[in-house]
Protein backbone atom coordinates (compact mmCIF):
# COMPACT_ATOMS: atom_id res chain seq x y z
CA UNK A 1 0.00 0.00 0.00
CA UNK A 2 2.81 2.42 0.85
CA UNK A 3 4.46 1.72 -2.49
CA UNK A 4 1.50 2.89 -4.53
CA UNK A 5 0.85 5.88 -2.24
CA UNK A 6 4.45 7.07 -2.60
CA UNK A 7 4.41 6.56 -6.35
CA UNK A 8 1.14 8.43 -6.77
CA UNK A 9 2.25 11.25 -4.48
CA UNK A 10 5.59 11.68 -6.24
CA UNK A 11 4.12 11.63 -9.75
CA UNK A 12 1.27 13.95 -8.73
CA UNK A 13 3.60 16.47 -7.12
CA UNK A 14 5.89 16.48 -10.13
CA UNK A 15 2.99 16.99 -12.52
CA UNK A 16 1.26 19.73 -10.52
CA UNK A 17 4.27 21.84 -9.56
CA UNK A 18 5.98 21.60 -12.92
CA UNK A 19 2.91 22.22 -15.04
CA UNK A 20 3.60 24.66 -17.86
CA UNK A 21 7.21 25.32 -16.85
CA UNK A 22 10.34 24.40 -18.70
CA UNK A 23 12.92 22.86 -16.43
CA UNK A 24 16.04 24.96 -15.99
CA UNK A 25 19.31 23.18 -16.66
CA UNK A 26 20.73 21.75 -13.48
CA UNK A 27 24.15 22.81 -12.34
CA UNK A 28 26.51 20.18 -10.94
CA UNK A 29 25.91 21.62 -7.47
CA UNK A 30 22.13 21.35 -7.86
CA UNK A 31 22.24 17.75 -8.99
CA UNK A 32 24.08 16.84 -5.78
CA UNK A 33 22.10 18.95 -3.32
CA UNK A 34 18.74 18.78 -5.06
CA UNK A 35 18.09 22.46 -4.32
CA UNK A 36 18.65 25.83 -5.87
CA UNK A 37 19.36 28.77 -3.54
CA UNK A 38 18.17 26.79 -0.53
CA UNK A 39 14.81 25.97 -2.10
CA UNK A 40 13.73 22.41 -2.64
CA UNK A 41 13.12 21.35 -6.24
CA UNK A 42 10.18 19.44 -7.57
CA UNK A 43 10.67 15.69 -7.07
CA UNK A 44 12.42 14.11 -10.01
CA UNK A 45 11.84 10.58 -11.21
CA UNK A 46 15.07 9.53 -9.50
CA UNK A 47 14.04 11.12 -6.18
CA UNK A 48 10.63 9.44 -6.41
CA UNK A 49 12.43 6.14 -7.03
CA UNK A 50 14.49 6.70 -3.87
CA UNK A 51 11.31 7.51 -1.95
CA UNK A 52 9.72 4.32 -3.18
CA UNK A 53 12.81 2.25 -2.50
CA UNK A 54 13.08 3.60 1.05
CA UNK A 55 9.40 2.99 1.84
CA UNK A 56 8.15 -0.18 3.51
CA UNK A 57 8.78 -3.09 1.19
CA UNK A 58 5.88 -4.97 -0.31
CA UNK A 59 5.34 -8.35 1.29
CA UNK A 60 7.03 -11.15 -0.59
CA UNK A 61 3.80 -13.06 -0.68
CA UNK A 62 0.23 -11.97 -0.29
CA UNK A 63 -1.76 -14.15 2.11
CA UNK A 64 -3.73 -16.70 0.17
CA UNK A 65 -7.27 -17.82 0.88
CA UNK A 66 -6.07 -20.54 3.26
CA UNK A 67 -4.06 -18.11 5.41
CA UNK A 68 -6.96 -15.67 5.48
CA UNK A 69 -9.30 -18.49 6.54
CA UNK A 70 -6.93 -19.55 9.32
CA UNK A 71 -6.71 -15.97 10.62
CA UNK A 72 -10.51 -15.74 10.51
CA UNK A 73 -10.68 -19.07 12.34
CA UNK A 74 -8.40 -17.77 15.07
CA UNK A 75 -10.63 -14.75 15.64
CA UNK A 76 -13.75 -16.92 15.64
CA UNK A 77 -12.12 -19.42 18.01
CA UNK A 78 -11.28 -16.67 20.48
CA UNK A 79 -14.76 -15.17 20.24
CA UNK A 80 -16.89 -18.32 20.03
CA UNK A 81 -14.85 -20.90 21.95
CA UNK A 82 -12.60 -18.83 24.22
CA UNK A 83 -15.02 -18.55 27.13
CA UNK A 84 -14.78 -22.30 27.77
CA UNK A 85 -11.63 -23.42 25.93
CA UNK A 86 -8.00 -22.43 25.54
CA UNK A 87 -5.23 -23.82 23.40
CA UNK A 88 -2.94 -24.62 26.33
CA UNK A 89 -5.03 -24.74 29.51
CA UNK A 90 -8.06 -26.71 30.58
CA UNK A 91 -11.02 -24.54 31.47
CA UNK A 92 -14.69 -25.54 31.44
CA UNK A 93 -13.66 -27.61 28.40
CA UNK A 94 -10.35 -29.31 27.63
CA UNK A 95 -7.38 -27.57 26.05
CA UNK A 96 -7.34 -27.66 22.27
CA UNK A 97 -3.71 -27.52 21.14
CA UNK A 98 -3.17 -30.71 19.14
CA UNK A 99 -6.86 -31.61 19.09
CA UNK A 100 -6.88 -32.52 15.39
CA UNK A 101 -5.76 -36.15 15.31
CA UNK A 102 -6.21 -36.71 19.06
CA UNK A 103 -8.54 -39.32 20.53
CA UNK A 104 -11.68 -37.89 22.12
CA UNK A 105 -11.58 -37.84 25.92
CA UNK A 106 -7.82 -38.42 26.09
CA UNK A 107 -6.47 -35.39 27.99
CA UNK A 108 -5.42 -37.08 31.23
CA UNK A 109 -5.78 -34.02 33.48
CA UNK A 110 -9.28 -33.07 32.30
CA UNK A 111 -12.48 -34.51 33.75
CA UNK A 112 -14.69 -35.47 30.80
CA UNK A 113 -18.39 -36.23 30.85
CA UNK A 114 -19.33 -39.93 30.74
CA UNK A 115 -20.46 -39.42 27.13
CA UNK A 116 -16.98 -38.36 26.02
CA UNK A 117 -15.18 -40.90 28.21
CA UNK A 118 -16.86 -43.75 26.35
CA UNK A 119 -16.75 -42.10 22.89
CA UNK A 120 -14.50 -44.07 20.53
CA UNK A 121 -13.56 -41.26 18.16
CA UNK A 122 -10.50 -39.47 16.80
CA UNK A 123 -10.92 -35.75 16.23
CA UNK A 124 -10.54 -35.61 12.47
CA UNK A 125 -11.69 -32.65 10.39
CA UNK A 126 -14.96 -34.48 9.64
CA UNK A 127 -15.49 -35.49 13.27
CA UNK A 128 -14.90 -31.90 14.43
CA UNK A 129 -17.31 -30.62 11.77
CA UNK A 130 -20.04 -32.95 13.09
CA UNK A 131 -19.19 -32.13 16.71
CA UNK A 132 -19.29 -28.37 16.29
CA UNK A 133 -22.54 -28.59 14.30
CA UNK A 134 -24.30 -30.71 16.94
CA UNK A 135 -22.32 -32.13 19.88
CA UNK A 136 -25.33 -34.02 21.26
CA UNK A 137 -25.71 -35.96 18.01
CA UNK A 138 -22.07 -37.09 18.19
CA UNK A 139 -22.02 -37.86 21.92
CA UNK A 140 -25.51 -38.02 23.47
CA UNK A 141 -25.33 -36.78 27.06
CA UNK A 142 -22.32 -34.53 26.50
CA UNK A 143 -21.94 -31.48 28.71
CA UNK A 144 -21.22 -29.31 25.68
CA UNK A 145 -24.40 -27.72 24.42
CA UNK A 146 -22.86 -24.99 22.24
CA UNK A 147 -23.31 -25.28 18.47
CA UNK A 148 -21.79 -23.37 15.61
CA UNK A 149 -24.60 -22.96 13.13
CA UNK A 150 -22.65 -21.67 10.12
CA UNK A 151 -20.67 -24.27 8.18
CA UNK A 152 -18.12 -21.65 7.05
CA UNK A 153 -17.46 -20.66 10.69
CA UNK A 154 -16.93 -24.31 11.65
CA UNK A 155 -14.56 -24.77 8.71
CA UNK A 156 -12.55 -21.68 9.67
CA UNK A 157 -12.19 -22.74 13.31
CA UNK A 158 -11.21 -26.27 12.32
CA UNK A 159 -8.64 -24.89 9.84
CA UNK A 160 -7.18 -22.78 12.65
CA UNK A 161 -7.12 -25.68 15.12
CA UNK A 162 -5.41 -27.88 12.53
CA UNK A 163 -2.46 -25.46 12.57
CA UNK A 164 -2.15 -25.62 16.35
CA UNK A 165 -0.07 -28.75 16.86
CA UNK A 166 1.75 -29.69 20.02
CA UNK A 167 5.34 -28.39 19.88
CA UNK A 168 7.99 -31.05 19.48
CA UNK A 169 10.02 -31.14 22.70
CA UNK A 170 12.63 -33.58 21.37
CA UNK A 171 15.88 -31.93 20.22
Amino acid sequence: MHFFSALFLGVSMAAITGCGQSPAPASPQESVSGSRNGQTDVPTPSSVAVLIADDDPLPETVPGPQEVEIERGQRLYQRQCGACHSLDQNRVGPRHRGVVGRAAGSISDFRYSAALQKLDLVWTVDALEDWLANPSAVAPGTAMGFRLRKREDRAAIIAYLATQSIPNTNP
